[in-house]
């Protein structure tokens, strides 16, 4: 069955649904939890029960796609990296100093006219974070401002309200775990890209100013496809631990979830009634800063509690 095995179904499991198809008995319950997981089968009053498979085959195909779209968004932004590194370089300067870095960082606010993209891995202390001088002012004068922020953000009570800060001067603001690097792009006419490395000196700092070129092209591809992933804060978001590992109730409910299980189906299989089964997908969407239950299932996935 090399069209279950390209889904990356083990034998077992391509057995079990077999089996299942010809109405046979099935006591491997690690092959049934994959068969669940993909929303192959369904569990109805206690019975394996197989489902349409188009649906749920639809909806993995959707989450691959997305995947293979951002990884050709990196690799155009690799070729751009590539290309740069064995062409001219007229359009990249390279900053000496943090120092310097944060004053270049300083003059975005006067000097952008429209729009500002940013995305920030935070600093190794989030009580260090703070907002860059002229921000409001710019709001204030019509400058657009997209942020991505670090996780870091859910997990501190002072980074979370400058945030919001922020968020009610007409920032919009978004989160996500794993910020690679530091970028701001400003009018899509110059950005600065900073990040961390660790040396055998100690943890050191890297910055350049990228003007027009390819390769500001490519940061501002990345810093979009990142942006349609991330998740949105509000200033009704609350503290959470985004990188904390959940109960087996909750990797149980995720499953059943993203099997395509109803809120009736689940509280069957939990015993408990629809409205509870409702709250506890609440409390999982707080905890991953999901706004929907398919930002819950991308989240729960990209952190790997699926």
């Amino acid at each position: 069955m090399e069209p279950l095995r390209a889904l990356g179904l083990s034998a077992e499991a391509e057995t079990a649904y077999v089996d299942l198809l010809h109405d046979k008995p099935v006591d491997d319950e690690a092959a049934v939890a994959e068969l669940l997981t993909l929303g192959l089968v369904e569990r109805s009053d206690g019975e394996l029960v197989i489902r349409p498979p188009r649906r749920a085959m639809d909806a993995l195909a959707e989450r691959h796609t997305r995947q293979a779209a951002l990884a050709r968004d990196s690799a155009e932004m690799l070729n751009e990296l590539w290309k740069a590194a064995a062409g001219k370089q007229d359009y990249l300067e390279v900053l000496p100093t943090y120092a310097a870095s944060q004053a270049v960082l300083n003059s975005v606010q006067d000097d952008a006219r429209e729009q500002v993209r940013a995305m920030t891995m935070g600093n190794l202390a989030a009580r260090e974070l703070r907002i860059v001088e002229g921000m409001f002012e710019a709001l204030e004068r019509g400058v657009r401002y997209d942020v991505i922020y670090g996780a870091h953000v859910l997990q501190d009570v002072n980074a979370l309200h400058l945030v919001q800060s922020c968020i009610e001067a007409g920032e919009q603001a978004r989160v996500f775990p794993h910020v690679p690097l530091n970028i701001t792009i400003v009018d899509d006419r110059w950005a600065l890209v900073g990040a961390r490395a660790e040396g055998e000196k100690g943890p050191g700092f890297v910055a350049l100013v990228v003007h027009d070129s390819p390769l500001l092209s490519g940061f501002a591809r990345i810093f979009e496809a990142l942006w349609r992933i991330a998740v949105p804060i509000t200033g009704g978001t609350e503290l959470n631990d985004v990188n904390a590992a959940p109960s087996l109730e909750s990797k149980r409910l995720l499953t059943y979830l993203s099997a395509g299980l109803t809120d009736e189906s689940i509280a069957r299989e939990f015993g408990v009634s629809e409205r509870t089964i409702a709250r506890r997908i609440g409390r999982l969407q707080e905890a991953l800063g999901a706004q929907t239950r398919f930002q819950l299932g991308v989240q729960a996935s990209r952190q790997g509690w699926l």
